[in-house]
This record gives structure tokens, C-alpha cells and sequence, in this order.
């Protein structure tokens, strides 16, 4: 793959660390909030050339792994036999379902075809369909999943995109829709604050989206119900996390589950 432009520096600086801190004094002391980013398939496009590294190597698996674990056991009260995640990435989340449940027909779709090219090393071995496409239209065929889910993908689709996002979810799966995703109104004022003025972080409202399509959401859950789970699973780590910014904690994310 080719050398990632996210990690290009200025004056011994990264760049997107410049940016992250413009973006804050313009919120911070101006009250500037720049708009979110209307597409994301740019950044992905660079981004996914180094994701999967620092994603394993700064030990943010191990974090992360908490709200995978939430969707497996989620999964473990449902019936179904196809399953697809929208935003796969590199395959992470579905070749653990996979693991779990090795008579699942598994796929996934991405528009990162760096993040795809890597998927083809962490997937092999594993019977699972990856193509690239747009969450938004996606290349699947209606009812071609039993379960759709995603998880911190659809935070990053722009406000004007969501209704059709939630839509294509809707078409492509014939039973469940699980979502863990950013909603700033069940989060951290904390969390808010420090989430605000990115733009490529936005906050979408699940149960109203899938209720005003007349579907029902089973299960909806926040910080507030497994923030005790999350916090003793941090005090089972012991590798310490390597990245430039803290881990977001349970806030980060709702858990919601929707019947098609």
C-alpha cells in the first residue's frame, strides 16, 4: 500500500494533530464550530493505509474490544443465519462473528479500498464476502442479510446522508439492524465537548430515525447501563494505550437494536 498522508508532518509536527488543535481554539475561544465533512471517502482513502496498524500496535484493540464483545452478546438472543457489516473496514468485526458463529454467511461493505486490500491478509482463511461500496447505496440486494450492524461507521456520515444510510440498512437486511454508534445526547458532557468541533464526528438520533420509518427498537442502551462492565474490563488491561489521545471510555457509544 501506498505511504498514508495522514501521518505527513509540518516543522517535525503531524498535520492532522495541527488541524485537531486549529479546530479546537476556533470552538474554544472564537465559538467557531466548523462544518462537518459532507464526505468521508477522501479521508478513508488515506487513513486506511495505516488504520489497521495503529489500530492493533497502540493497543487500542484491546479498548476497543469491550463494545465487540456487547455485540456478540447481543447477538447470542437473535436467530439468524447471513450476516453483513456496513463500514467492515478491514474486517475486524466480522471475523470475530465468524469465529463465533462459524455457520453464518458473512459479508461486509467498505468504500476504503485500503482498508479492503488489508481485509484480504486479516480474512484469510475465513469465508466472508467484503466489496467496496457506499453505505449509502449499497451494491447488496434487498433482504440479502438477516442482520445488518455497524459500529462507530455511521458517525461518520454527514446529516444530509443519514436518512438514506438508515434506509439502505433497512432494504438490505430482513430481520435486525444493531447499531453501536455516537449520540450526544446520551453521552458525556464531557465527551460532547471534545467531539464537538471535529468534523468528521457526527451525532445522529437512531431510535427517532428507525421509529419514524415505523420500525421498532428492541433495545437501546448507554454508557449509563455498562459503564460499570466497561470499567472493570480496564482494570484487567495491563498494556497501557499508545496513541496521542485517550481512549473515549463507554460514552463513545449507544448500543441499539432495531427489527426490521
Amino acid at each position: 500500500m501506498a505511504p498514508s498522508n495522514y501521518w505527513k508532518k509540518f516543522l517535525g509536527i503531524e498535520v492532522f494533530k495541527i488541524e485537531y488543535y486549529f479546530k479546537w481554539f476556533l470552538y474554544r475561544f472564537v465559538g467557531v464550530e466548523l462544518p462537518k465533512l459532507k464526505s468521508q471517502k477522501q479521508y478513508w482513502a488515506e487513513r486506511g493505509n495505516s488504520y489497521m496498524k495503529e489500530f492493533i500496535e497502540e493497543n487500542y484493540v484491546d479498548r476497543e474490544i469491550f463494545f465487540q464483545d456487547l455485540l456478540i452478546y447481543q447477538l447470542k438472543f437473535l436467530k439468524f443465519d447471513s450476516l453483513f457489516e456496513a463500514g467492515c473496514g478491514f474486517g475486524w468485526n466480522i471475523r470475530r462473528v465468524k469465529d463465533e458463529f462459524p455457520e453464518t454467511l458473512i459479508g461486509g461493505v467498505d468504500f476504503s479500498i485500503p482498508q479492503l486490500t488489508y481485509s484480504k491478509d486479516y480474512l484469510k482463511g475465513y469465508q466472508a464476502k467484503t466489496c467496496y461500496g457506499d453505505i449509502c447505496k449499497m451494491p447488496l440486494k434487498d433482504n440479502a442479510y438477516d442482520i445488518g450492524i455497524s459500529v462507530g461507521v455511521f458517525m461518520n456520515i454527514h446529516p444530509s446522508k443519514i436518512g438514506d444510510a438508515v434506509k439502505e440498512m433497512a432494504r438490505v437486511c430482513k430481520k435486525y439492524i444493531i447499531h453501536l454508534e455516537y449520540d450526544e445526547d446520551n453521552t458525556t458532557k464531557e465527551l460532547k465537548y471534545k467531539r464537538s468541533f471535529k468534523t468528521n464526528i457526527v451525532s445522529h438520533n437512531y431510535q427517532k430515525l428507525y421509529e419514524i420509518m415505523g420500525k421498532e427498537v428492541l433495545q437501546f442502551k448507554t454508557y449509563k447501563d455498562f459503564g460499570e462492565s466497561y470499567a472493570s474490563h480496564i482494570k484487567k488491561l495491563q498494556k497501557k494505550l499508545d496513541c496521542w489521545e485517550e481512549f473515549e471510555g463507554p460514552a463513545k457509544y449507544i448500543l441499539t437494536v432495531i427489527k426490521v
